[in-house]
This record gives structure tokens, C-alpha cells and sequence, in this order.
């Protein structure tokens, strides 16, 4: 036991704390939630029943995190529906797995290595399906003895003759730390070769996303392009997507989006051979108003395309959330 932490407090609830709720209005009504903050002033929700994912991030009371007009919906709609675009009726959180089968835009995949004699194509829908899916929860909590909050969880997506990938993660907070960091394994667990891909779509928002807002730790011409822009809602702007291959043009860790405003940065730390793609995302349209970063696997070998029978892949990312 930390004596000298219990001489000070006879419950941590003083400095961290961690709790599974569920949502009893709107429309996330009847999901799971983790609701969690620790002393060095991070607060942040996991959705549970929507891939383990971080719904909602914030420092020392400002929030970082996006967050859409869908309100986190459960249950998530079908991401088959609207021709594969489903995706954009859950859409909502900081961050939001991509995977694990595919992500970008809806397309129709070779499946005869499923040996299924009846299926030769399938259609992926936007984004892949992981984030719609429940998970079942490992463990949650304040564990005293090393000072940190952990989360656990596996999210699995599976289909009689299809893919069966199962994903892993951990989430540890330091109690006394501005730090995040997730870590996840991918495993296959059917006995034929399975389609691979994982995105990690971070996205944040309003009041950490305004016109101060500065992005550095990438490729200079990348650097030049998303700061043209300050980040002001416009009715009209859409979207703007950015593509870099770390392996052509590698950049430095972390990437620092910095607000000055808001007098703290957060910063992402990860691995560039486990996800050698990268993406920024600009949605500056009014209502919208979100920007991603957005590190990723490819949707080819040796990095990424397949995981043969039990195989696994692992990923981990850091986030700091540090004072100006």
C-alpha cells in the first residue's frame, strides 16, 4: 500500500477517481461510460459500448476533445446503412478507432480467403466497424500501489465466414501525471488469414480548437498547409485531408498542437513503423468545426493488409497534455 499517500487521504477519490456509469437520457441513453480525472487535472470518459474508445477529453477544466451533433448515439446505427456511410451518424468523440478490417471510404473487398463458397465480395463500410462495438470491460480503477489509473478492455468484430479480430486495450493514467497512454493489441483469432487496417482518428474541438491553435512536429510543406488556415468556422467549409508517409518524408515526435489561449499543448507520441500513415483532418465548417490527427496503419504488408491465423499486431500512442 502508498502509506504515504493514505497518511495524507483516507480516500483517493481526493486525487483520482474512476467510475462506470450509465447514461440514463438522450441519445446515448442505456451506454456504459468510465468517467475518470486524476490530480494533475485530466478528466476523460471511455465509451465502452462504442469500441473502448476516449469519448471525451479534457485539462484542468477546458475541454480538448470534439464533440459532434450525433451526442455519442446508442445504439451506434448500422455502419452498413446509407451505402456504407453509417459511419457519420456515430461520429463523436476525441478519439475514435478506424478499423479493424479497413478504414477510408466504403468499397467492395475480395473475401474468397474467408473459404466461404457462397461469399466471393463484401462491402466495407466508411471506417470499418469497430468503433459501433461493444466491449467487454477487463478491469477499472485507482490502483494505489502504482499510482495509476487503469482501464481494460477487449472489443471484438466478428462474422460467421468472415473476419474474427479481436482488439485489446489498456489505458493507464498516471495519478500525479498529464499523461494518457493506450495500448493495443490486434489479434486474429479465426484460423484463416484475415484483412487488417487500424486508423486512430483524434479529434478535437471547441475551446482547445480555435484560431490560435498551432500545429507543429510535422513535414514542413504539411506544417505550411494546415497553419494557412486558422482554424475559424466557416458555412461552407467541408473538409480538408492531408496525407503523409512517414517512410517518404519521416517527421519528428511528438506532435504539438499548442493554444496559448488555453495556456497548455497536447502532444502525440507513437510508434511510425507500427503506423507508418498519417493524416490531418480540417472540418472547419460551421457546427462541425473539428480537426484530426490521425496516425494509421497501411492497408498493405509488412505494416499492415492481413494478420494470418492468431497473429497480432501491437500499437501504442502517448498523449501529454502539458502548460505553456
Amino acid at each position: 500500500m502508498d502509506m504515504d499517500l493514505l497518511r495524507r487521504t483516507a480516500d483517493f477519490r481526493s486525487v483520482a477517481d474512476a467510475r462506470l456509469l450509465t447514461m440514463e437520457d438522450g441519445p446515448g441513453r442505456g451506454q456504459r461510460l468510465i468517467i475518470a480525472r486524476n490530480a494533475a487535472g485530466i478528466g476523460f470518459e471511455i465509451a465502452v459500448d462504442r469500441g473502448f474508445d476516449v469519448s471525451s477529453l479534457s485539462f484542468k477544466g477546458v475541454n480538448v476533445g470534439w464533440h459532434s451533433s450525433n451526442q455519442l448515439p446508442f445504439s451506434p446505427h448500422d455502419p452498413d446503412s446509407e451505402e456504407g456511410l453509417g459511419f457519420f451518424r456515430n461520429f463523436d468523440g476525441f478519439m475514435v478507432t478506424c478499423g479493424l478490417d479497413q478504414y477510408s471510404r466504403p468499397h467492395d473487398s475480395d473475401v474468397t480467403h474467408y473459404g466461404y463458397p457462397n461469399l466471393k465480395s463484401r462491402r466495407l463500410p466508411q471506417h470499418g466497424r469497430i468503433s459501433s462495438e461493444k466491449s467487454r470491460l477487463k478491469r477499472f480503477g485507482v490502483e494505489v500501489g502504482t499510482r495509476t489509473i487503469i482501464c481494460e478492455g477487449t472489443v471484438r468484430q466478428s462474422s460467421v465466414f468472415g473476419e474474427v479480430l479481436e482488439l485489446h486495450r489498456k489505458i493507464t493514467v498516471p495519478i500525479f501525471e498529464s499523461t494518457l497512454l493506450i495500448e493495443d493489441t490486434v489479434t486474429n483469432r479465426s484460423f484463416r488469414p484475415s484483412e487488417h487496417a487500424i486508423l486512430y482518428h483524434l479529434n478535437v474541438g471547441y475551446p482547445f480548437l480555435d484560431e490560435t491553435l498551432i500545429v507543429t512536429g510535422l513535414p514542413e510543406p504539411a506544417l505550411c498547409e494546415i497553419n494557412s488556415t486558422p482554424p475559424i468556422p466557416h458555412d461552407s467549409f467541408g473538409e480538408k485531408v492531408d496525407h503523409i508517409d512517414c517512410r517518404v518524408t519521416p517527421h519528428d515526435t511528438p506532435i504539438v498542437l499548442e493554444n496559448k489561449r488555453c495556456g497548455f499543448s497536447l502532444s502525440l507520441t507513437y510508434d511510425q513503423v507500427a503506423l507508418p500513415k498519417f493524416a490531418t483532418w480540417r472540418a472547419y465548417q460551421s457546427g462541425v468545426f473539428a480537426l484530426g490527427i490521425e496516425p494509421r496503419s497501411d492497408l498493405r504488408p509488412p505494416e499492415g493488409g492481413q494478420l494470418d491465423a492468431g497473429e497480432s499486431r501491437t500499437y501504442k500512442l502517448q498523449l501529454d497534455l502539458l502548460p505553456s
